[in-house]
């Protein structure tokens, strides 16, 4: 039962890990997307450089960073699902069990007994 807790406990860590990780890519990937629009219209404006195969790439470019922006923020998302059903389930199982790991303790066992040994 122990184990079984602190593998929920990894399991809310690790997907608030990834949550913020994956948050953080998507705003590191919003700036870029950002920067990439800047230097798009700078060339076009100050350089003259709107010819179709730059402005092909250019957009392709962007379109890419754009569905990386969605499945970061997507994973995001499911990441912290994720971690609070696992905390959800934690904080279940702790309270039910929680009386049975008390009362195995105040009899001096190691592990509870089964329930048909009770009946």
């Amino acid at each position: 039962m122990g184990r079984a807790l602190g593998a929920l406990s990894n399991l809310v860590d690790e997907g608030m890990g990834a949550h913020d990780d994956a948050d953080g890519l998507a705003r590191q990937a919003r700036r870029l997307l950002s920067l990439l629009e800047d230097m798009a219209g700078d060339l076009a404006q100050n350089h003259n450089v709107r010819g179709p195969k730059t402005t092909r790439a250019l957009n392709s470019l962007m379109e890419t960073v754009q569905q990386l922006i969605r499945t970061a923020a997507q994973t995001a998302d499911d990441a912290l699902t994720a971690a609070e059903a696992a905390e959800a389930e934690e904080v279940l199982m702790a309270r039910h069990y929680r009386p049975v790991q008390t009362a195995t303790t105040d009899a001096g066992l190691l592990t509870p007994s089964a329930r048909i040994h009770n009946s």
